[in-house]
């Protein structure tokens, strides 16, 4: 791993300052920080030596996502703590699903007292990150909490007692990929590149004489190597599109996504497979609600792709019945005479046994409703069904519903768990990336815009920890409340816009902005709107360049508080040069 010396110097003379930096050439041994002023040679005095500079940032954190499941993974953020208090940092945000702390057995909380123990002996701050909406981190207290799509007119026919729901078939032409003609399969919007990136092959198959080969994904400047149809379904019904994997040495993001006509993501799902060998023939499935209007567009390939080479076969789509219906008030099951309309009572006329939901289980069975003696619900008669669905979208994620009153029940006694775990000074809000929301029946039933849905999420947050930590300093995700990022319009399966939300929210939250390519205009946004701000950079790249680029817009933005050095894939080679960076950075402008 190597590092740009001389755009560092040249850094280091816009902001007018030295800048002292420490490289770690491996995850746990370090070398000594060069200085450098004008054409003077670094000098190279030993760690022992060395005085770190006085701090210029006030907030200079990492990132650490480790359970504390094992002694094992709390030995290792033990000594990553270690390792960054040696090189100035002051505080770690950890993710560590503390906010269900008062449902941990006694073993987490020991070493969840260790870890603490530890950062308090080497001056470092825990600041927990907490109460992701988008990730449903409530969840865990109540599955029905998710967020749900409405599924609406799912046909169904009493039968022996029994409320059934009926498939019709769904045709997929040309999914086994036996109609060709050269390199490309009939019937098939487009599949990338034929004859360079995508390829018939008539040796290998899942069923049938043929498939499609994917390789050289480098001819493709975004390294994509895909095959995509277009099919029309029945609006607000629930499907569930499969297709077969087979890889060999696949560096990428392999993926099935289904978008409907206007590029909105409906669902997406991954094959687990190997990218040092070869996996066998693997079905990947995503359950997805089909589109109010136009065609549904199912996407199969890489995104992304570096190397390797996989095979597609045998793409498939099925009608879903009464699968995870969620039960809390702001989701009601109707079920209704298809012809006339009547509508049936819960109870006297049908009954939903007890079940468990399989929230990540796209294979997840259809339930039955039975039907008690002296229901109106005859044998033989026809019903729709309306109920509400938790898509699985995004990353794939489930999301939460903002507006169930249960929710903040859950928030107030985890608040009242994280200070007996950790009495945290500063909070950190986990609210990004909702892609589900607005579209259950408690929402609609509030009748506000959904950026008044999240502001109000938000503001009682922020009410329950100031109950619990009078003086907390509060810090949020920036992508949900930017403009330029997804506060808008048209987010994922979401039922309305984000657009002001900005506007909406308390101003003394502290916002960190994190999507590197409009650092500058984040930054200013909020600034200019008197919120404080936050950097939160790296992101596993290589090098510190980009770090580089957000110290600077650091020492522009008025307000701004500090730095983070954000790794989602626990890769911390560059934590010591990155530390010493934010030591001698300079002041955000007044």
């Amino acid at each position: 791993m190597t590092f740009d010396w001389e755009k560092w110097r040249k850094t280091a003379k816009r902001l007018g300052v030295a800048l002292v930096v420490l490289i770690a050439s491996t995850a746990t041994a370090l070398v000594a920080e060069p200085t450098f002023a004008d054409d003077a040679a670094p000098s190279s005095p030993s760690v022992a030596e060395r005085t770190l500079p006085a701090p210029r940032l006030a907030d200079r954190w990492f990132y650490a996502s480790f359970g504390v499941e094992s002694d094992e993974r709390a030995d290792e953020l033990a000594a990553l703590i270690r390792r960054a208090s040696a090189v100035g940092y002051n505080g770690v945000l950890w993710s560590c699903g503390v906010e269900n702390y008062s449902r941990w057995d006694d073993a987490r909380k020991a070493r969840l007292a260790k870890i603490r123990a530890v950062a308090d002996e080497e001056n470092v701050e825990i600041i927990p990150i907490l109460w992701s909406i988008g990730y449903g981190t409530a969840l865990g207290f109540d599955q029905n909490l998710a967020e749900g799509l409405p599924v609406r007119g799912l046909p169904a026919r009493a039968v022996d007692g029994r409320v059934e729901a009926v498939a019709t078939p769904v045709d997929v032409p040309n999914g086994s990929l036996e109609s060709w003609k050269k390199n490309s399969p009939t019937d098939y919007v487009f599949n990338d590149q034929p004859g360079t990136i995508s390829f018939r092959d008539g040796d290998v198959a899942r069923s049938g004489s043929a498939s499609m080969r994917f390789e050289n994904f480098a001819a493709d400047k975004h390294g994509h190597g895909r095959l995509m149809k277009e099919i029309r379904l029945e609006p607000s019904r629930l499907y569930r599109a499969s297709v077969w994997f087979r890889t060999e040495n696949v560096r990428g993001n392999l993926m099935l996504q289904i978008y409907d006509e206007n590029g909105a993501p409906l669902g997406s799902a991954r094959p687990k497979y190997d990218a040092e060998s070869a996996t066998d023939w693997t079905r990947v499935s995503a359950v997805f609600r089909a589109p109010e209007e136009g065609k549904t567009r199912l996407y199969a390939g890489v995104w992304d792709g570096e190397d390797g080479r996989f095979w597609v076969d045998d793409l498939t789509v099925e009608p879903v019945g009464l699968v995870n219906p969620l039960r809390r008030p702001g989701t009601p099951i109707v079920v209704a005479d298809a012809e006339s309309g009547t509508v049936y009572d819960e109870g006297k006329d049908w009954v939903l046994p007890e079940f468990s939901l399989r929230l990540w289980n796209p294979n997840a069975e259809s339930q039955t409703l039975t039907i008690p003696e002296g229901s109106r619900i005859k044998d033989g008669q026809t019903l729709k069904i309306d109920y509400y669905y938790p898509p699985l979208v995004g990353a794939p994620q489930i999301g939460t519903c903002m507006s169930e009153p249960k929710l903040y029940e859950f928030f107030e006694e985890s608040a009242r768990g994280v200070v007996e775990a950790l009495a945290p000074k500063k909070w950190f809000l986990s609210m990004d990336e909702i892609r589900c929301a607005g579209t259950c029946a408690a929402c609609k039933a509030r009748g506000i815009s959904l950026a008044e849905i999240l502001a109000d999420c938000i503001a009682k947050q922020r009410k329950i920890i100031r109950e619990t930590t009078p003086d907390a300093e509060i810090y949020i995700w920036s992508d949900m409340l930017d403009p330029k990022h997804n506060a808008r319009d048209n987010y994922y399966v979401c039922d309305g816009s984000y657009v002001g939300v900005w506007d909406l929210i308390p101003k003394d939250l502290i916002i960190s902005c994190w999507y590197y390519e409009i650092r500058e205009e984040s930054m200013k946004f909020f600034s200019e709107r008197g919120f404080r701000t936050q950097a939160a950079a790296y992101y596993d790249v290589d090098s510190l360049d980009t770090s580089l680029d957000w110290l600077e817009t650091c020492a522009r933005t008025p307000g701004c508080v500090g730095i983070m050095y954000t790794t989602w894939r626990k890769k911390y080679e560059l934590l010591e040069g990155f530390g010493r960076a934010t030591l001698e950075s300079p002041l955000p402008k007044e």
